[in-house]
């Protein structure tokens, strides 16, 4: 169904992109549902392309300290993390972990998950 649900974000992304404009939070969000379904495909560098796209956005129309910043800065690091590139995904972690610490404390799941991948870049 990766097909079918990238036709719907994509006619999303389409009129998000008229009636709110590239740098809405909406946009971002989008954005980075279609890098997701492209991890899932294992077309990394695209989804990368994706999640570097919200999180630019984000990081203007939400700020860097908001959790749905830290949550591309985690998704960067997944792909990273997949490709191989360790350092490179623990850093991205590492931000995304900063962010959830201070946005929505240690007890959050969101926080756990985020010490979970770091446990995993570790493990590998």
């Amino acid at each position: 169904k990766y097909e079918e649900a990238m036709q719907q974000y994509q006619k999303a992304l389409e009129i998000q992109l008229k009636a709110l404009g590239p740098e809405h939070s909406s946009t971002a969000a989008t954005y980075h549902s279609i890098g997701r379904v492209l991890y899932k495909q294992g077309k990394y560098e695209e989804a990368m392309q994706q999640y570097q796209k919200a999180l630019e956005i984000k990081l203007k129309a939400l700020g860097p300290k908001h959790s749905e910043t830290a949550t591309t800065y985690h998704s960067i690091g997944t792909v990273l993390h997949e490709q191989g590139k360790y350092e490179e995904a623990m850093q991205q972690y590492q931000k995304a972990l900063e962010i959830k610490l201070k946005a929505l404390g240690p007890e959050h799941s969101s926080t756990a998950t985020t010490y979970h991948s770091i446990g995993n870049v570790l493990h590998d």
